[in-house]
């Protein structure tokens, strides 16, 4: 090599060291200090906080968590509107009952809360999500045949819109039913499992002993009703205005990604901390890691359009009372930090 082209290769590898050197200052002075940062996060029973915190996955954060237990997508809801929480926990359809409840309409730029997160397990047969239920005393064989029986749900999340999908197919209203609406899937359930009502819809785990008895059997599943059925967190526009929850939301993410991984090559460590948090046999602990196994999913054009066919439904039942835009709902800027994937996978 000449004395001119090693002065040239040499002058190369200094300018792009250089050049690296400044685009990492740049990015470290972009990047908010989060150490006075401080997520509250909400979640509706306490075994998924319980098994992040032993995955380990979210050791060392630089910001603060505090975790909140909020039973039900209403308590959730009200705490967001209320600015007491960073993150709300809900069901995916929860935002579509709340935009067609509205007295405002949802745009871009009003709608006051967004989906920031969703998961789930993947499809199968053996583990839906939700599902709607009847006592097998009530002698209910078709969907038509709920028409004027007890029927339990609450308010809110992917429990009711599994309730008002199965009105829906059923072809009735509430005015044709008995309407029962419980505070929260924990209290709807047990309400199921002790005979107050004939018909539920809800998460499959707290009655899991009434159907594997015989006292109960299922009538509709999430794939019967159409429901994507995603555990979301929901934040506030106020906290997406802000760089800092910003910023936290991107790390937290990107953290949880790797959850799953972990849930699934661990599974008696998973199991043993469901059973100890929420004092659960040993039955739905095996249901409940399968039901709790899955991914973050990616919020694009297949998965919104999902959730505006299942927003259709409804409205077009005569199940909510206006038609509502779905796409106003979701914020996708945390997909890439997520590794969130679509479609969802099918296990069986």
């Amino acid at each position: 090599m000449s004395l001119m082209k090693s002065l040239y290769a040499g002058m190369s590898v200094l300018l792009a060291s250089a050049t690296l050197s400044l685009c990492g200052t740049a990015a470290a002075q972009s990047q908010p200090d989060l150490k006075d940062t401080r997520l509250v996060i909400a979640y509706q029973d306490p075994a998924f906080p319980a098994l992040i915190r032993k995955s380990g996955v979210i050791n060392g954060a630089p910001y603060q968590i505090e975790w909140v237990l909020l039973t039900g997508p209403a308590a959730n809801l009200s705490a967001l509107y209320a600015g007491k929480i960073d993150l709300g926990h809900m069901g995916d359809t929860s935002l579509t009952i709340e935009q067609a409840n509205s007295r405002t309409e949802w745009t871009k730029d009003s709608t006051p809360l967004r989906i920031v997160a969703g998961w789930r397990n993947f499809y199968s047969k053996e583990y839906p999500p939700v599902v709607t239920a009847v006592r097998t005393s009530a002698n209910i064989n078709s969907v038509q045949e709920i028409k004027g029986r007890k029927v339990g749900y609450n308010y809110g999340g992917y429990n009711h819109s599994q309730y008002l999908a199965t009105l829906v197919k059923a072809g009735v209203t509430e005015k044709d039913i008995q309407p029962i609406k419980f505070a929260d899937g924990a209290t709807s359930a047990a309400g199921f499992n002790a005979g107050e009502v004939e018909v539920y819809s809800g998460a499959l785990g707290p009655i899991l002993p009434t159907i594997k008895s015989g006292a109960g059997h299922i009538l509709l599943a999430d794939r019967d009703t159409q429901i994507p059925a995603l555990n979301v967190w929901t934040t506030t526009s106020a906290d997406l205005k802000d760089p800092h929850k910003v910023a936290a939301f991107q790390d937290f993410f990107s953290r949880l990604s790797g959850y799953w991984a972990w849930h699934d090559a661990h599974k008696d460590e998973v199991v043993g901390v469901l059973k100890d948090t929420l004092k659960i046999s040993d039955d739905r602990a095996a249901f409940e890691y399968q039901v709790r196994s899955g991914s973050f999913v990616k919020f694009d054009a297949g998965l919104l359009g999902q959730e505006q066919k299942i927003a259709d439904i409804l409205y077009d039942g005569h199940a909510i009372r206006k038609k509502v835009k779905v796409d106003v709902e979701y914020d996708p800027q945390f997909n890439a930090a997520q590794k969130a994937i679509w479609p969802i996978r099918t296990k069986d």
